[in-house]
C-alpha cells in the first residue's frame, strides 16, 4: 500500500479503530516491558490491601459513635483524599522515568533512530505512564465503593469522584512528563518533580479543596462547607442552572484541558531539535488559552451582586495579567529566528505568513503575545464597563477600572519588549529570565521600599507623597483609591504618566530587539554564506581531483614515445 493510501486510510479512521490496528509503538514497547516485571502485581496487590485494611479501620473507629450515613461520608473523603495523593505524588514520579532514564541509559539516541515525530514519542510515553498509574485507580475502584454501601453518598458522586481521579491522574502524568523531557538526568527527573509535585499537590488539595468549599457552601447550601472533596457532591445536589454550567462544567474544562495541553506542547518542544521548529505548539496554545482565560475573568462579574462587581472585575484584570506575565517567561525559550530547515520545510509546504508568524522568531513572538494580550484585556475591562454602568457612580467606577488596565497593558508591553531585548542580546535562555524576574522584582518592590526608608508612609503631606512609588504596578491601586477621594488628582495623574512611560519603554525596547536581531541573523547568514562557498570550492576541488585522476588513467600512450625494437629469433 502506498504512503497516500495509508495517509488517506488513517485519517477516515476512527480514533479507536487506530488504537486497535495501529497503536503507538512506544506505548506497546513500554507495556511490553512493564508486563515483564514482576514487582508490578504484586505492588499493586499489597496497596489494594493495605487501603482496604485503612478503610476498614477507620469504618470501624466511625461508625462506634456515628450513622451509617455519616460512616459512609466519612470514608469517601477519606479514601479520595487518599487516592488524590496517591496518583499526585506516584504520578509525577512514574512519569520522570519516561525519558529521563532513556537518556541515562544511552537509549535515546535509538528512539530518534526509529525516524518517530517527538509528537509520537510525547504520546506513546504518556500513554504508557498514565496506563501504569490508572491501573492504580482501577486495583483500588473496589475499596472505593465501600463507602456507597454504608450510605450518605450516591452512586453519581463515587462516580464523578472517580472520573476527576483519572482526570487528576492525567495531569500529573502529564506534568512529569514534562519535567522529564528538560532533564538528562534520572536522579535530577525525580527529585524536582517529587518536590514539584508535593508542593503543588498539597497546596490544590488546600486551596481547591477546603478553600473552596466554602463559597461553593455558599452557592449551594447542600454542598458541606470544610470536606475537600466537595465537587462530587456539587454535582449531585446543586440545582441545574447557569451557576451550574459555569462553574460545574466549563470551568473544571478549561483547568484541566488547558494545562494538559501546555504540558504537552512543552513535552513536544523539549523533545525537539534546536534546528526544528518548537515554538508552533506552544503558541497555538496561548492564542486559544489567552481568550479563554479572559472569559474565564470576565464571566464571574455576572454572577456577583451589583457592589462587588467593581472589585471583581480589577481582580479579573489582575488575574489576567499574571497570566500573560508567565506566558513572557514561557516564550522567553523561543530562538531568533528560524533555522535553513525549518525555512526550506516552508517553502515546500507553501506555509502561509500567519503559520511562519506562529514559528521561531522572538520578535514574531512579542507581536504574537502583544496582538493576544490586546484581544485578552478587552473581555475583563468590557465586561466591568457594561457591568457597573448601571451604578449611581458609574463614571467614577468605569475610571477606575481603566486606570488598572491602562497601568497592566502598559507594564505588559514594557516586559515584553524588555524580555525581547533581553533575549536579542543574552546567548542563554536562563540568563534572560533571570534578569527579567530581577528587573520585575526590583521595579514592583523597590519604590516602595525606597518611601519606607525615606518615611513617606508617615509623612506630613499625606497621600501625596505616595507619588514615588509610580513606578511599581500596585501603585494602580493608589491610583484606584484616589479616585473615591477629592485633592488626590495628582496621585491618579503620576499613575497615567507611570503607564506611558512604560508603554513607551516597551516600544523602544521592541524596537532595539528587532534591530539587534537582524544584525544577529545576518551575521548568521553571512557566514552560513561564507561556510556554503568554502565547502563548494572543496567540493569542486574534490571533482576536479577525480576528474583528472580518471583522464590520466585512460589516457592513451603518447605519439613520439620510443617504439621499442623486437628482439631476434634464434638461429637454426
Amino acid at each position: 500500500m502506498s504512503a497516500q493510501t495509508g495517509t488517506a486510510r488513517a485519517a477516515g479512521t476512527s480514533l479507536l479503530h487506530r488504537l486497535k490496528d495501529d497503536p503507538n509503538p512506544i506505548w506497546i514497547r513500554e507495556l511490553r516491558q512493564s508486563a515483564r516485571l514482576v514487582r508490578t502485581p504484586i505492588i499493586l496487590c499489597v496497596l489494594s490491601i493495605l487501603a482496604t485494611l485503612a478503610i476498614a479501620s477507620i469504618g470501624g473507629l466511625v461508625s462506634i459513635n456515628e450513622s451509617p450515613a455519616t460512616t459512609g461520608y466519612v470514608l469517601f473523603q477519606v479514601f479520595f483524599s487518599l487516592a488524590y495523593f496517591v496518583v499526585t505524588f506516584v504520578g509525577p514520579a512514574v512519569a520522570a522515568n519516561a525519558i529521563a532514564s532513556e537518556r541515562e541509559g544511552r537509549t535515546w539516541e535509538a528512539v530518534i533512530l526509529t525516524g518517530l515525530r517527538p509528537a509520537v514519542i510525547a504520546r506513546g510515553k504518556f500513554l504508557a505512564a498514565y496506563t501504569s498509574i490508572s491501573m492504580y485507580v482501577v486495583m483500588l475502584a473496589p475499596v472505593g465503593a465501600l463507602p456507597f454501601l454504608f450510605g450518605g453518598v450516591t452512586a453519581t458522586e463515587t462516580i464523578v469522584a472517580f472520573g476527576f481521579l483519572f482526570l487528576i491522574a492525567a495531569l500529573a502524568v502529564a506534568f512529569g512528563l514534562a519535567v522529564s523531557s528538560k532533564m538528562n538526568s534520572l536522579r535530577a527527573a525525580l527529585v524536582v518533580t517529587l518536590i514539584c509535585a508535593v508542593i503543588a499537590s498539597l497546596n490544590v488539595y488546600g486551596w481547591f479543596g477546603v478553600g473552596l468549599s466554602v463559597p461553593a457552601h455558599h452557592a449551594w447550601p447542600g454542598v458541606p462547607d470544610g470536606p475537600p472533596v466537595w465537587l462530587p457532591t456539587a454535582y449531585a445536589r446543586a440545582p441545574f442552572d447557569l451557576t451550574y454550567v459555569l462553574c460545574l462544567i466549563v470551568l473544571p474544562i478549561v483547568a484541566t484541558g488547558l494545562p494538559a495541553w501546555f504540558l504537552y506542547e512543552v513535552t513536544v518542544a523539549n523533545l525537539t531539535s534546536i534546528t526544528d521548529d518548537r515554538s508552533t505548539g506552544l503558541k497555538r496554545w496561548f492564542l486559544v488559552a489567552a481568550p479563554v482565560f479572559a472569559l474565564c475573568s470576565a464571566a464571574p462579574v455576572a454572577a456577583v451582586p451589583a457592589h462587588d462587581r467593581l472589585e471583581v472585575s480589577i481582580a479579573g484584570i489582575c488575574m489576567l495579567l499574571v497570566f500573560l506575565m508567565i506566558s513572557v517567561y514561557i516564550f522567553l525559550g523561543d530562538s531568533l529566528g528560524p533555522s535553513r530547515r525549518v525555512r526550506l520545510h516552508w517553502d515546500r509546504q507553501g506555509v502561509s505568513p500567519f503559520a511562519r508568524l506562529l514559528g521561531p522568531g522572538i520578535i514574531g513572538t512579542s507581536m504574537m503575545q502583544l496582538g493576544g494580550a490586546a484581544v485578552a484585556f478587552l473581555m475583563p475591562v468590557a465586561a466591568g464597563i457594561v457591568a457597573v454602568m448601571d451604578d449611581v457612580d458609574a463614571v467614577q467606577k468605569i475610571q477606575q477600572i481603566l486606570v488598572v488596565a491602562l497601568y497592566a497593558a502598559s507594564f505588559y508591553l514594557f516586559s515584553v519588549g524588555l524580555g525581547a531585548l533581553l533575549r536579542a542580546r543574552l546567548s542563554t535562555t536562563l540568563l534572560s529570565r533571570v534578569l527579567l524576574l530581577a528587573v520585575h522584582f526590583l521595579v514592583t518592590v523597590g519604590p516602595w521600599i525606597v518611601a519606607a526608608i525615606a518615611g513617606l508612609f508617615a509623612s506630613a503631606s499625606g497621600r501625596g507623597a505616595l507619588i514615588v512609588a509610580a513606578p511599581s504596578p500596585i501603585y494602580a491601586f493608589v491610583a484606584v483609591g484616589a479616585l473615591d477621594s477629592t485633592g488626590e488628582e495628582l496621585l491618579v495623574v503620576a499613575s497615567v504618566a507611570a503607564s506611558v512611560v512604560w508603554g513607551l519603554l516597551g516600544i523602544l525596547f521592541l524596537t532595539l530587539a528587532r534591530g539587534r536581531v537582524r544584525r544577529v541573523i545576518a551575521a548568521h547568514e553571512v557566514a552560513l554564506g561564507e561556510s556554503d562557498r568554502i565547502l563548494a570550492e572543496e567540493d569542486a576541488a574534490a571533482v576536479r581531483a577525480m576528474e583528472e585522476a580518471a583522464a590520466a588513467t585512460a589516457a592513451p600512450p603518447a605519439a613520439d614515445a620510443p617504439a621499442v625494437a623486437p628482439e631476434p629469433e634464434p638461429a637454426g
